[in-house]
């Protein structure tokens, strides 16, 4: 593997690349819905997202269904914690049609030893997925349901203009109702409702797979968002 993928990897700088990107290797494409990590699985290796996203799901006690902890872009490592723990506390699943690149724990762990500004750069990463993290636990426990969703997609909006390197009025967008519900602890019904909402405020619509973006600026007021906890690679916030 030798091109970079725009995203979180642009964290790195060339040299920086060119000494992680021999050891990664193509590991396939999933299916959506396709469990790309096991909970509880015990890992030897760690996966870079190349296109596509991916949830990182917990289970909800005995019931089939999951809770959506955290999404995943291109460019960003989906289980770069797995490489000190071992075994994740999730599943990591394909919302889309995915694929990945494949890093072995034992190459990461030599190559990291030697390097330690490149150890650096990868916990970043790490901190950067704790920063996320914690913004979803503020939004889910104290926006409203409107200012909620509107958060929901000023993030998605700025992660996927991170992950293909310019911004753009109408994204690809296969997230479904009940994905968002279970992203922002709503129920379907009220997601359904808060998208029209949106709508008519003339801020944006999802339609056929895209989310259109009508007035970036408004869905930043009604989201009250501010991309700081990002932590964006082309925003100069990096650490």
């Amino acid at each position: 593997m030798t091109s970079k993928p725009s995203g979180m990897v642009d964290h790195l700088n060339a040299e920086q690349w060119g000494k992680l990107s021999p050891l990664m290797m193509h590991h396939g494409h999933f299916a959506p819905g396709d469990i790309v990590s096991h909970r509880g699985d015990l890992l030897d290796h760690s996966l870079l997202l190349l296109d596509g996203l991916v949830a990182r799901k917990v289970p909800r006690g005995q019931r089939a269904r999951s809770t959506v902890v955290a999404l995943q872009f291109p460019g960003e490592f989906v289980d770069l914690h797995a490489f000190p723990l071992k075994k994740l506390d999730h599943d990591v699943v394909s919302l889309t049609g995915t694929s990945v690149a494949r890093i072995a724990h034992d190459d990461l762990h030599h190559l990291l030893n030697g390097d330690v500004e490149l150890a650096r750069k990868l916990w970043l990463m790490t901190l950067v997925d704790a920063s996320i993290h914690r913004h979803w636990v503020m939004r889910n426990s104290a926006m409203r349901a409107l200012a909620r969703v509107a958060n929901f997609l000023c993030e998605y909006d700025a992660r996927m203009t991170a992950a293909y390197a310019g911004e753009r009025d109408s994204l690809p967008f296969s997230l479904r109702q009940s994905d968002i519900a279970d992203a922002t602890g709503l129920t379907s019904v009220h997601v359904s409702r808060t998208l029209r909402d949106l709508r008519e405020h003339g801020c944006c619509s999802v339609s056929g797979g895209q989310l259109a973006i009508h007035d970036r600026a408004g869905l930043h007021k009604m989201g009250m968002f501010d991309a700081a906890y990002l932590y964006m690679p082309q925003s100069g916030t990096a650490l």
